[in-house]
């Protein structure tokens, strides 16, 4: 189903009962300065949409094992507090945050880094279930995949501005 960008995988996880968005991009650098890059909370800021108002309100300085990461996103008209926890961090070839209290019955987002022969590919995978109640008939999985794909293609785009584009 990779429809849209290049890059772009969604699909249903029947097992999991989650949708899951993969997108990916290939930047310039070393792995290491690529990994640590997206370590830091306040770089994450630089490359997302403006319009997503991306907030942290308590964050390290750099994430680790064990990281809280609490913020805040407008979505859909609505301000939204979020807090994620770095699950996993094998240095210098992925990370992974989980939602641990948000809107989202689930959210798992991995960060992975596969060194290429032009750079490396940032592979973004997020698994996730929608909220339920009223607010999942306005957030379903198709408006949030839908946000998805316009939120990566932004973040992807300025990460080759901010890394360099692979040739």
């Amino acid at each position: 189903m990779g429809l849209g960008h290049p890059g772009k995988i969604c699909h249903r996880n029947e097992a999991t009962s989650m949708a899951e968005f993969e997108r990916s991009v290939v930047v310039s650098g070393p792995l290491d300065e690529v990994f640590d890059f997206l370590l830091r909370p306040q770089n994450v800021v630089r490359i997302s949409p403006p319009e997503m108002g991306l907030n942290f309100v308590s964050a390290p300085e750099v994430v680790e094992l064990g990281s809280l990461m609490e913020f805040k996103v407008l979505a859909r008209g609505h301000v939204q507090h979020i807090t994620h926890e770095i699950t996993i961090l094998d240095r210098p070839t992925r990370f992974v945050e989980k939602q641990v209290q948000g809107p989202f019955k689930q959210w798992v987002h991995e960060h992975a880094f596969e060194p290429t022969g032009d750079g490396v590919t940032i592979i973004d995978r997020i698994s996730f279930q929608p909220p339920g109640g009223l607010i999942g008939l306005l957030v379903n999985e198709k408006t949030i995949l839908d946000s998805l794909d316009d939120g990566f293609a932004h973040r992807h785009e300025q990460l080759q501005k901010i890394l360099g584009g692979a040739s």
